[in-house]
């Protein structure tokens, strides 16, 4: 197998173990996320979702849309995060918090969405956070991070140029969170499994 079906195979095997890992990193896009609440030993409580926020850095957004298995009320603790068609939106310029009132016993989920100004430099990478709590806001649930108390951590790279893509970090850190990969990741999927049949081929 000469060198650039090395580098591309090497570049397909690398992007697919990203997809499959449970910390790993995808290209910037929407992530579906779910969570398996059916053995949190509770019936209700609050989801917490904060981005991590610093003032004088490019700006980055995450979204939160396509909400399942959620209460009607939710308390906003700054306004870093704003009502949204169908969710909210965070933003990394100001403190941000959002408590979430759950039913557990379920899954529940949403989609999270990534957008920002370029940063040649990467001078910031924001890091959006999931935590789970009893009725009381204050008894964790799940197994959480015990230094962030998260469940999961999703950071966002800017992008460094125009025309280019940020970049998606995914930290899991209880199982019962899973993260789906959005069509695009499936079709990386089916691109790197034709590429290694190309390869397979070529060595035959």
């Amino acid at each position: 197998m000469n060198s650039p079906f090395k580098r591309l195979l090497a570049g397909a095997l690398i992007a697919l173990a990203a997809l499959g890992a449970g910390s790993g990193s995808a290209a910037a896009g929407t992530l579906h996320i779910a969570i398996d609440t059916s053995s949190f030993g509770a019936t209700s409580g609050y989801l917490d979702m904060q981005l991590s926020a610093t003032a004088g850095m490019p700006l980055a957004t995450a979204l939160v849309s396509n909400m399942t298995g959620f209460d009607s009320s939710a308390f906003i603790d700054s306004w870093g995060v704003t009502t949204v068609a169908g969710g909210y939106l965070f933003r990394n310029d100001t403190a941000n918090d959002l408590f979430h009132a759950v039913s557990y016993g379920g899954v529940m989920s949403f989609d999270l969405t990534f957008s920002g100004a370029v940063d040649p430099l990467t001078a910031y990478i924001s890091h959006f956070v999931i935590s789970a709590y009893g009725a009381d806001g204050v008894t964790a649930l799940g197994n959480p991070d015990p230094v962030t108390g998260a469940l999961a951590n999703f950071s966002w790279t800017p992008a460094t140029s125009a025309g280019t893509n940020g970049i998606i970090g995914i930290q899991i850190t209880d199982a019962r969170v899973a993260v789906v990969p959005e069509p695009a990741a499936w079709q990386l999927l089916a691109a790197g499994m034709l590429l290694m049949a190309m390869v397979r081929r070529r060595q035959r």
